[in-house]
């Protein structure tokens, strides 16, 4: 890797700053990957001594523990309720030494859609976690696989941020790490990302989705794209598709067009960063001329070597149409690992892969079986996981949560060298049962993407909306369409959904047929619904990084909005 760094740009120079870093924690997470238990159980040890004087500690008698059993039987399962009323003496009080003995820097807004939002702790220790293992191990796995002729290019960049940074009493930062991350490089954002910085931190109605396709299509050497999700991404591609003409225009000219949304303040501010790319533009315009039946990017970024963000679970369609319509298979798909605001709990190890592997010194893992409901007498560590087999994350961090249910379900996938690798399933708050019937975030994702596969339409993406008010209660289903056969008719897709979600959960099937649940309504929704919503939540200050999908409307802003945006809807009519 012999690479003069002065001769790189300075995206080059970052970019070779992240391998150079990212390479031995990545060969370190290979090292570990082969006796797990012991970095794991170390990992424990050393969390349980340095915080045996804080006051947690001392309840638990954190000095008398010397074994992962001792921990077992001292130490008792918790969720947020049992660490709120320190977090507050923390955060309101300047209180140190309850829960955690290593320094507090941050404390993570929840992306929870249902009451306030949480302060996740986040300590010293847990954000240089978060920097190897999401920021910079990546980067080791991409160089050994793909080498680093990419380096001396910029990215494609998704990330916004629109709310400041709050400062709590304790003086400790308030909100996403990830924005905090972002907000770090935003004196150098430009000259290692495509967009510009009036798009990661946009003023209130700017077209932030014109102005990320616009400048990643100016720039034809662009190598990579990182992303939170890869839903994003899809949605950029989609906008180009759908905008292309006009794009095209505004690159030829150097200026923007006067239909895009954004204050005149923005728009002379980003024009005054552009300038006529007339063969830029011509470029574009043949690719595009030609259609959309083969995938653009190879032609439109020929350098482009990977897409880099999460891709597995509920987000692996979108990474599949991705590939299927956009990119074909020479651009490799680099699917981040599973990571919260409580921790850091998997990377990947290859490349195009739905698995990845569990961190030994990031987190101390149990698992309780789904099937075990709460008798805690199942849970297992690391060792005693069962290939196949579905389980509740429980976490031990170094940030003062001690066997914390995450609520998180994961299935156990195999092994890399002798560490379980997992996929996650779905966030089992957002299980939906209106009478008993259990359906998980899989089931019904598996029975709206099954619907479309059938019938041969495109699924932009879908919600369900829980229909307690309804005699008899029922599911109300919420589909943004793309295109789709013709003369396909709303009352098919009905009738097919229905199929499937008693195919998904028979349960559910069940109870429809005997008259306990009533038959699903579809409602489909006006086109660019969700980029809609994404904008929405953006301009309240969610950073979107922490954007999950829709799947389960539970709360008053998301029924209004999305009932709000339904353009018709089709039921059995009696």
């Amino acid at each position: 890797m012999n690479i003069d760094a002065g001769k790189l740009s300075l995206a080059g120079q970052v970019n070779y700053k992240n391998v150079m870093e990212g390479t031995p924690i990545w060969h370190h997470f290979i090292e570990m990957s082969k006796d797990p238990m012991k970095y794991n159980e170390e990992f424990l040890m050393q969390v349980i001594k340095d915080n045996k004087d804080t006051e947690y500690g001392k309840k638990y008698d954190f000095e008398g523990i010397s074994s992962i059993e001792d921990f077992q039987k001292k130490v008792p399962v918790s969720i947020y309720d049992d660490y709120a009323e320190y977090i507050m003496s923390m955060t309101e009080d300047g209180e140190e030494n309850l829960i955690c003995a290593y320094p507090i820097l941050h404390y993570n807004k929840s992306s929870g859609t249902m009451g306030n939002p949480k302060r996740i702790p986040m300590s010293e220790r847990a954000l240089k976690i978060f920097d190897s293992y999401v920021l910079k191990s990546a980067y080791g796995l991409g160089a050994e696989k793909i080498g680093i002729d990419w380096i001396n290019a910029k990215s494609i960049a998704l990330t916004e941020s629109s709310a400041n940074e709050e400062v709590l009493k304790c003086g400790a930062t308030y909100g996403a790490v990830s924005a905090k991350a972002v907000r770090q490089f935003r004196p150098y954002l430009e000259m290692i990302y495509t967009s510009p910085d009036e798009a990661a931190f946009p003023l209130p109605d700017t077209n932030t989705r014109y102005l990320h396709a616009l400048f990643a299509l100016m720039d034809d050497s662009v190598s990579n794209v990182t992303v939170s999700f890869y839903s994003f991404f899809l949605e950029l591609l989609r906008y180009i598709e759908g905008n292309w003409e006009m794009l095209v225009n505004d690159i030829e000219s150097g200026k923007i067009d006067p239909s895009v949304r954004m204050s005149e303040g923005v728009r002379k501010s980003v024009e005054a960063k552009m300038k006529p790319m007339p063969e830029r533009a011509a470029q574009l315009r043949a690719v595009f001329e030609e259609g959309f039946e083969t995938p653009f990017i190879p032609k439109v970024w020929k350098n482009l070597k990977f897409i880099a963000g999460i891709g597995t679970g509920g987000f692996k369609n979108y990474a599949d149409r991705i590939r299927e319509r956009y990119t074909g298979d020479g651009v490799q798909q680099l699917k981040l690992g599973i990571s919260a605001s409580e921790g850091t709990f998997t990377v990947p190890f290859d490349l195009n892969c739905e698995d990845t592997a569990l961190i030994p010194d990031s987190v101390f893992f149990e698992f309780l079986p789904l099937d075990a409901g709460d008798d805690f007498s199942k849970i297992v560590t690391m060792d005693g996981l069962e290939e196949g087999k579905d389980y509740e994350v429980i976490i031990t961090n170094c940030s003062g949560f001690y066997r914390y249910r995450m609520r998180d379900a994961i299935r156990v996938t195999g092994k890399f060298n002798n560490t379980p690798t997992v996929q996650f399933l779905y966030r089992i708050d957002q299980t939906v049962s209106i009478m008993g019937e259990k359906t998980t975030e899989v089931a019904l994702r598996t029975a709206a993407e099954n619907t479309a596969k059938e019938l041969g339409f495109e699924l932009i993406d879908f919600s369900v909306y829980p229909d307690l008010d309804s005699a008899p209660v029922r599911y109300q289903y919420f589909f943004e369409i793309g295109q789709k056969p013709k003369g396909l008719k709303p009352k098919e897709i009905r009738f097919v959904l229905e199929q499937k979600l008693a195919e998904a959960n028979p349960s559910m099937g069940d109870k429809v047929k005997k008259g306990i649940c009533g038959a699903t309504k579809l409602n489909f929704l006006e086109p660019e619904t969700y980029m809609l919503y994404r904008d929405l939540m953006i301009s309240k200050g969610t950073a979107s990084a922490q954007l999950k999908p829709v799947r389960v409307i539970n709360n008053e802003l998301q029924r209004r909005f999305f009932f709000g945006l339904t353009e018709y809807s089709y039921e059995v009519v009696k």
